[in-house]
C-alpha cells in the first residue's frame, strides 16, 4: 500500500512538473472595469483579447509570425503575414511575451489591430455589406481551456472573427456554437455554411 501510495505521488509530481515545464498560450478577454468605457466599447462592437505565455522565457529572442486568412465560401479570399519580426527588423520575444488583438466591425469594414509593448500593426478587410455592424465578433478558440499547449515552429490558430450560427438545424444558435475550439475550416464550414470569416495564425520560429 506504501509501495502505491509513493508511486502515485511520484507520478504526479511527474506530471505536474512536466506541466510547469510546457510553454502555453492563453487568451482571455479584456473588458473595461471603467463603466463609461465599457458601454461605450460595447455600443462602438469594439473587443479586445489579451494573449500571453507560461514558461515565455524559453521564447526569448526568438522571431514570430502572424498569419490573417480570410475565408470566402470554405475557401482562402485573403491571406496576408501582418507581422513578420525578422523580416520587417522588429523586436524579437522578450522575457514577458504578450500581445493584444482589438477588432471592430464597422461601414462594411472589419478592423484587425495587433498592440505589442513597442509597436502595433492596423489592419482593414472589407467585408459583404449584409454583415451588419458588430455582427462579425471576435472568438476565442481555446475550446473553453484556460491555457492551450503552444510549440515553437509549428503554426497554431489563436483567434476567429466570425459571424454568428443562425440556422437552428445545425446546433445552438450563436456565436458560441461556432467557437468551441480549434478550427477544421473544411468541416467547419461544411456544417456551418457561414460565407466569410477570419482566422488568426501564429508561429515562433525555430
Amino acid at each position: 500500500m506504501k509501495k502505491l501510495l509513493l508511486i502515485t505521488l511520484i507520478l504526479t509530481f511527474i506530471t505536474t512538473y512536466s506541466q510547469e515545464e510546457k510553454t502555453q498560450m492563453i487568451s482571455k478577454f479584456d473588458y473595461s472595469e471603467d463603466n463609461r468605457e465599457y458601454v461605450m466599447e460595447n455600443f462602438l462592437g469594439i473587443e479586445k483579447l489579451d494573449f500571453s505565455f507560461t514558461n515565455s522565457e524559453k521564447l526569448i529572442g526568438k522571431n514570430f509570425k502572424i498569419t490573417l486568412r480570410k475565408y470566402k465560401n470554405g475557401e482562402i479570399e485573403i491571406e496576408k503575414i501582418v507581422i513578420n519580426t525578422k523580416g520587417e527588423g522588429l523586436p524579437t520575444i522578450n522575457k514577458d511575451f504578450k500581445f493584444s488583438l482589438i477588432t471592430q466591425q464597422i461601414l462594411n469594414n472589419e478592423k484587425i489591430a495587433f498592440f505589442f509593448p513597442a509597436f502595433f500593426n492596423k489592419q482593414i478587410f472589407e467585408v459583404n455589406k449584409k454583415f451588419k455592424d458588430g455582427t462579425m465578433l471576435l472568438r476565442e478558440v481555446n475550446g473553453g481551456y484556460e491555457k492551450i499547449n503552444f510549440e515553437i515552429g509549428k503554426e497554431i490558430q489563436i483567434a476567429l472573427i466570425t459571424p454568428p450560427n443562425d440556422n437552428p438545424d445545425k446546433g445552438n444558435l450563436g456565436y458560441c456554437e461556432v467557437s468551441k475550439g480549434n478550427i477544421d475550416v473544411e468541416k467547419w464550414y461544411e456544417k456551418y455554411k457561414i460565407s466569410e470569416f477570419f482566422l488568426i495564425y501564429l508561429i515562433v520560429e525555430e
